[in-house]
């Protein structure tokens, strides 16, 4: 499908070119349409669309327009791929991709009830300088220094947020609505055009559309669907009031802006959101103007849902890549690619401790660390970024970032140890600088002969590891309470911290002495080369022997073993795939490391031989060392996983806080490289060892426009846990991968209460807050609450320590202590200020933790605040000193209408005009007076010929049934003018006006009656027949009835009452103005019919047929309402009448209908059907509902032919009886 996109910007001074509260989220938890898209699927898609755009222009010599953003489906690893080839993967970007997601959900769950998040309660301008404050501290973020100097993460999460409000616009707004009338309305427009609101977020104002006034009612109620369930509630296909050219939103229950009442009685008023889980869609106007998802119990206005996703994709990418407004274009190059995470390669950062104590070791560590550096500079192995942090006591930092190796080989020679003799060290502090600054996924090694002193630092560390997904690796030539220099492997002396963050990140702690500090830089190196996934990981203790199997699937290119404990030269052994068995070294494995205490080899499995079931084999082992086993690979398949619980919509969202151990929560998967993968088979949650399975689940592929989906409904076990999945790729080899990061469980929740976060209104000199609540599942317990900021600016540009020194934004908890017993709960609120000189731009981690008595556990959450520019909220009017009036004029009209085209055909010609608009500043309303009501004799077509802020040109059409027209034209101020066309040629003495809703004229000079004929006759009663069992049989007769101008009723005489011993049908085969056919059948209880037929000039005729055959001296005429004869048979029938009240049975090619008809088959009287109530005679009677065929029997109507009515069916029997009920 060819799309056409399109800014819909004009004049450069007008542009604007929990639970559900714009697009979906994700598709966890809910059931949604395939087809549908959601906020994820939104963003991912317009970003990867903005990449490939970019690869292409910024590589004519090998791309041609298309070549890229053309690749169907476009996804990060097959763009990757095209692009870089198979040395780089795309999972850095990946990760960028998913925290600007990420960032972007995060809205709708913890700002759920600020409308102008969503761009609801008409919140147009508000939402409008909301956005233009998130983007201009954005740029502010990214164009500051050089492109080492941003926080990336900071600006992906700005960039989450505004792209946020910009998908919910197309979502929640009438934007989509309003440029239809311009899609709809100008010749030759594509169809497919995308047209997006280009300056939205950019420019503050003047807006075109302008936001709907406050005394403006936008919407009227929907109409009600029929009573078939299967159409939902509400028709709210056509619920905006037309002619008025304003943007607005609908009002959505428990958020902090009220729709408006509208007075009693009242069909218009404010717009709703709408959907099952807005209750103020049952308040006027009722319904809803979402376009969430094409599920119309979600939205009402599900229909334009694909059209509004297709908007908020290209605005999506806009975002990042227009050649005017797009980010690219406004930080360049080298920032872009670093925003997006669009380099070869990782990071590689160094965390070296540069005290006195490690006066002997920091030439090692310098040396070593500089031959990594240059091992891979020149291949497609290098780092792209590169990050040296040094600490010491009493300083750390600043961090040196580059993407330059000799730049960093030049900082690390610079290194001395010297500062901080004693013991401990900073160690938290310096890790957490090299953290932030790392990419997201990558390693970071942490050099140190000593404990942390900076134990109060390890939430934050830790809520920092979990952002950004990095692994903690740590080279230690000693500890504080071991200061010995040794290589035997002894983790009772290591300090806390460092277990507790290497477990978290899927991390190592690696002991050695001065010695064997280049032994430990070739495992990094054997990292660098095979640790992008990993297969699996175990600990064992007490066991003398082990295996470690090692499925090899498709997409591994290297294979990567490490084994840490006590081992002797034929402790490890590995099996090929063939059976072939040896020790590395004989299996030709390259080996980074091998002492008595771990060895490090990596297996080359490129060949198709090396695919398949390896097995490394451990034997002789020590009984009382616990060994550390791990097992990565050189692979672009890999996954991510998230916990996630749900709202009372069934929407899920990522869990506050450390997930609380027996929880039932969501599991989903994310596969990198979805078309490498076949299936995904199961999910399996291992205890911390590795040695036990604590929880195996199916995986269940997810459906929609993501690929590589997959989720499980999981009970959390009461223990720390890591993730696996196994499945099978697309050439059927099975695949193991594994997370390695700890996920460790609590007995206490802790959760933001949702509603409270105002952090978001953060400016210099103010506060804000977020409240808290804490759930304690466990036994009785005493907690300590803490709070911390991170100011999260990027420290990078001095080459000596920095002491430390106080954020400008500063946090308070309250309460401090909090004792609760099982069950019990507790609130507290953590409030955030500001200091009166912040800069606007600065962003902070809040991070909230709360910490046992009874054990070591520890529950965190981190809150990301941004200090932003006091901005003006009030809303300068730019219509206020308008006083000229708008101008309205005819251009031209044609056909006409006559006296004789005014009459009861009028709906058969039609006339038209085209007028113009104009206005000095702005035009909100061109009104059209009167409108046709939608009763089947008249139509009205008004589309835009032209749509600009300043000029409309339009073209109006409508029958003769209203042959008079006048448009009213208002502008921004209020101001109006009024022209307008009158074909209506004057009848004197008839009628001086038109009425426009019915013919002008009911006849003109019409004298002719119409005619009746009875065409054919079937079936006959004989006196048997017409005897107590007359139910049984029937009679038939087709007759016509035809005219000079129009046939408008049909009287049927007698009628039968429901007694249960009659019935009779009525079959039209043919309904055209001047020509009805129709068909009659009725049983031998009424064996008479008699048919009068109306003109519009009220002249009739008759016809009918008498199928009673007179039985001398016992009846004279049939009654028509029971047994003309006293006989056998039964005495009362089973087939209910027809008629009930107005609502009749119409049988149409053999199908049933209700049609709703004036005083048709009225009870106690004639069977009148008055033709002119049909919508038209194409379609010549409104179909509410039908009912399930039943098996034909004898007490089958007689089928009468095909008829060619616009609203049957074709069924061709039914249970009347049901019908009626």
């Amino acid at each position: 499908m060819k799309l056409v996109i399109r800014d819909l910007w004009f004049l450069l001074v007008f542009c604007l070119a929990s639970q559900s509260l714009a697009f979906l989220p994700s598709r966890a938890g809910v059931t949604l349409p395939d087809t549908d898209y959601t906020l994820t699927e939104i963003t991912e898609q317009g970003i990867v669309r903005a990449v490939a755009k970019y690869f292409e222009e910024t590589n004519p010599d090998r791309y041609s327009p298309g070549d890229l953003t053309g690749l169907s489906p476009l996804t990060p690893s097959r763009l990757f791929r095209k692009h870089y080839g198979d040395c780089v993967y795309s999972t850095k970007f990946e990760r960028a991709v998913e925290a600007i997601s990420d960032a972007n959900i995060d809205i709708s769950n913890v700002y759920a009830n600020k409308a102008v998040w969503h761009f609801n309660g008409n919140q147009i301008n508000a939402g409008n300088r909301k956005m233009i404050g998130i983007r201009n501290t954005l740029l502010n973020t990214l164009t500051s220094g050089d492109e080492n100097a941003p926080n990336y993460d900071t600006a992906r999460r700005l960039s989450g947020q505004f792209l946020h409000m910009a998908q919910s616009f197309y979502s929640n707004t009438n934007w989509v609505e309003l440029t239809n009338l311009l899609r709809n309305s100008a010749a030759g427009e594509d169809e497919n055009e995308v047209m997006t609101a280009r300056y939205l977020g950019i420019i503050l104002n003047p807006m075109f559309p302008r936001e709907s006034p406050e005394e403006a009612d936008m919407c009227r109620n929907c109409e009600p669907f029929s009573t078939n369930s299967l159409l939902g509630p509400q028709d709210c296909s056509d619920n905006l009031v037309p002619f008025l050219v304003f943007l607005t939103s609908g009002y959505r229950s428990e958020q902090d802006v009220l729709k408006p009442a509208a007075p009693p009685g009242s069909v218009r008023g404010k717009c709703s959101h709408g959907g099952l889980h807005d209750a103020s869609r049952t308040k006027i106007a009722t319904g809803g103007i979402n376009k969430e998802s094409s599920d119309r119990q979600r939205s009402p206005h599900f229909h334009l849902h694909e059209q509004a996703a297709l908007m908020a994709i290209q605005a999506t990418e806009d975002f990042f890549y227009h050649p005017a407004t797009g980010l690219y274009q406004h930080i360049g190059e080298q920032k872009f690619r670093q925003l997006l995470d669009l380099d070869k390669g990782t990071s590689l950062t160094f965390v070296i401790d540069v005290s006195g104590s490690m006066s002997d070791e920091i030439n090692s560590v310098k040396e070593e660390t500089i031959r990594l550096v240059r091992l891979h500079s020149e291949t497609c192995l290098a780092a792209s970024k590169y990050v040296v942090a040094p600490f010491s006591d009493p300083g750390y930092g600043p961090a040196l970032v580059t993407t330059n190796a000799q730049r960093c080989i030049e900082y690390l020679s610079s290194l001395t140890a010297g500062s901080g003799g004693d013991c401990p060290e900073l160690a938290n502090s310096g890790l957490e600088l090299g953290v932030q600054n790392s990419i997201n996924g990558a390693n970071v090694y942490l050099f140190t002969d000593a404990s942390d002193k900076d134990g109060e630092k390890l939430p934050d560390v830790l809520a920092l590891i979990e952002e950004k997904q990095v692994r903690v690796n740590y080279l230690l030539t000693g500890t504080c309470s071991s200061r010995r220099r040794r290589r035997a492997i002894d983790r009772s002396s290591l300090p806390p911290s460092y277990q507790i963050i290497a477990e978290a990140s899927g991390g190592e702690i690696y002991q050695t002495d001065n010695r064997g500090i280049s032994d430990l830089v070739r495992i990094i190196e054997g990292d660098i080369r095979a640790s992008q996934v990993t297969i699996t990981q175990r600990s064992s203790l007490n066991l003398n022997a082990v295996n470690i199997n090692i499925p090899v699937d498709s997409t591994i290119q290297e294979v990567l073993v490490s084994v840490v404990g006590i081992l002797s030269g034929d402790s490890v052994i590995i099996e090929h795939p063939s059976g072939t068995e040896g020790t590395p070294a004989e299996l030709r494995a390259a080996v980074y490391t091998n002492s008595a205490e771990q060895i490090v080899f990596s297996i080359n499995v490129t060949e198709p031989d090396t695919k398949g079931a390896w097995v490394v084999k451990l034997r002789n082992l020590n009984l009382a060392t616990e060994y550390y086993i791990k097992v990565s690979a050189n692979s672009v398949l890999d996954f991510t996983f998230d916990i996630l619980e749900t709202d009372e919509t069934g929407t899920a969202y990522p869990v506050d806080g450390k997930p609380v151990a027996g929880a039932e929560v969501l599991l989903t998967v994310q596969v990198s490289a979805p078309e490498t993968v076949s299936s995904v088979s199961e999910i399996k949650l291992y205890n911390a060892n590795g040695n036990e399975m604590l929880v195996t689940a199916s995986a269940t592929p997810v459906m929609g426009r993501t690929e590589g989906l997959f989720i499980a409904n999981i009970s959390l076990p009461n223990e720390p846990f890591f993730v696996s999945i196994v499945g099978e790729d697309t050439q059927g080899m099975e695949f193991l991968r594994t997370q390695p990061s700890e996920i460790k469980v609590v007995e206490f929740k802790l959760e933001e209460v949702l509603g409270s976060n105002t952090v978001d209104d953060l400016v210099p000199g103010g506060n804000s807050s977020f409240a808290f609540r804490v759930t304690n599942n466990g036994p009785s317990d005493r907690m300590t609450v803490t709070v911390s900021v991170l100011d999260t600016a990027v420290n990078s540009s001095a080459s000596t320590l920095a002491d430390v020194s106080g954020p400008v934004v500063t946090a308070a908890v309250k309460p401090a202590i909090m004792v609760l017993g099982t069950g019990d709960m507790g609130d507290g609120l953590v409030i955030v200020t500001a200091a009166k000189d912040a800069p606007a731009g600065t962003s902070v981690k809040v991070t909230l933790s709360v910490e046992s008595s009874l054990s070591l556990a520890l529950n965190f959450l981190s809150i990301d605040a941004t200090v932003f520019a006091v901005e003006n909220d009030t809303y300068e009017n730019p219509d206020e000193n308008d006083d000229t009036p708008p101008s309205c004029e005819i251009l031209s009209s044609g056909g006409g209408c006559t006296a004789q085209q005014m009459s009861s055909n009028c709906h058969e010609h039609e006339w038209w005009v085209r007028a113009q608009a104009t206005d000095n500043s702005i035009l909100t309303e061109v009104v059209p007076d009167s409108e046709i009501e939608n009763n089947g004799t008249g139509k009205q077509l008004f589309v835009y010929e032209r749509f600009l802020p300043t000029n409309m040109t339009l073209k109006y059409s409508a029958t003769c049934c209203c042959p008079i027209m006048k448009f009213t034209v208002r502008d921004g101020a209020g101001n109006q003018a009024s022209c307008g066309q009158d074909y209506y040629t004057a009848v004197a003495g008839e009628v001086e006006k038109p009425q426009c809703n019915g013919p002008v004229l009911e006849s003109l000079d019409d004298n002719i009656p119409p005619t009746c004929r009875v065409l054919s006759t079937g079936g006959g009663c004989t006196a048997e027949q017409m005897s107590s069992d007359c139910h049984k049989h029937e009679w038939w007769v087709l007759a016509r009835a035809t005219d000079n101008s129009n046939v408008t009723v049909v009287v049927l005489d007698p009628e039968i009452e429901i007694d249960g011993t009659g019935k009779q049908w009525l079959v039209y085969e043919n309904i055209l103005p001047a020509n009805v056919t129709f068909g009659y059948s009725a049983t031998c209880c009424c064996p008479i019919m008699n048919f009068t037929v109306h003109d519009g000039a009220g002249n009739q005729a008759s016809c009918g047929q008498d199928y009673y055959t007179a039985l001398a001296g016992e009846v004279e005429k049939p009654q028509c309402n029971g047994p003309l004869l006293t006989g056998t048979g039964p005495s009362t029938g089973v087939i209910v009448g027809i008629a009930v009240g107005s609502l009749a049975a119409l049988v149409i090619m053999g199908a049933v209908v209700f049609f709703v008809a004036k005083h048709l088959f009225g009870v106690g009287g004639k069977a009148t059907h008055d033709l002119t109530q049909m919508n038209d005679y194409s379609n010549s009677c409104e179909l509410l509902s039908y009912n399930k065929p039943n098996v034909t029997t004898d007490d089958s109507p007689h089928e009468m032919g095909s008829g060619n009515a616009g609203c049957a069916t074709s069924m061709t029997g039914f249970d009347l009886e049901n019908t009626l009920e």
